[in-house]
């Protein structure tokens, strides 16, 4: 478990030949840092002289971001597992047409769990993004950098996570299906984008 281990260890493994973790779950990485810095602001806000009157709206942001910056946690193990049990399908007999035709579906199964991993990344950063964009208008002014600097997370993980998604999705056969996750993905990503320019426009001008 990639939790488990150190940073450097984490990161030796990332820049290793070998084809896990990569960048669904470097993505996943960047959305709990992005996390972990919307909640790093809103404890800097919390109990803060002058923001008296945002105070339980900031107490509900800090559990809400604590819990995506959990499932970002759990994501950075769950995109090498998706990716192990797709490695793990191309692997199987193809000896004749009925083997061929079990392998098929498998792998076609197969591809479309490792979508959607990435995918939740995606729509998860696009959740994230939108409590940047509150911080930034009603978190602690000492620290708006800080949630600039998050939101920049977000936007690597969503970006980084599309990537994946993309290429699972090229070898899916299930035209429907694909057009479902793409359409997906595309709203994420514009709630990501969106929300990026605003925390830029809030932060950009105090600074």
């Amino acid at each position: 478990m990639y939790l488990d281990q150190s940073l450097r260890e984490y990161l030796n493994d990332l820049s290793s030949s070998q084809p896990t973790p990569g960048g669904g779950s470097a993505a996943a990485l960047s959305g709990a840092m992005g996390a972990a810095l919307a909640s790093m602001v809103t404890r800097l806000t919390i109990g803060k002289s002058g923001y008296a009157d945002v105070q339980d709206e900031i107490e509900d942001i800090l559990q809400k971001t604590e819990e995506l910056r959990e499932r970002f946690q759990q994501l950075i193990q769950e995109d090498s597992d998706a990716y192990e049990r797709l490695a793990m399908s191309f692997r199987l007999p193809k000896g004749n047409a009925e083997e061929n035709e079990a392998r098929s579906r498998v792998i076609q199964v197969r591809l479309h769990e490792a979508a959607l991993v990435p995918l939740e990344v995606a729509e998860r950063a696009a959740e994230l993004m939108r409590f940047c964009v509150r911080l930034a208008q009603i978190g602690n002014k000492n620290v708006r950098s800080d949630i600039a600097a998050g939101a920049a997370l977000v936007v690597s993980a969503a970006q980084g996570a599309a990537w994946m998604v993309r290429v699972n999705l090229r070898s899916l056969r299930n035209q429907q299906l694909v057009e479902q996750l793409q359409g997906r993905l595309e709203t994420a990503l514009l709630q990501v984008e969106t929300g990026h320019a605003d925390v830029v426009r809030l932060v950009g001008g105090t600074l």
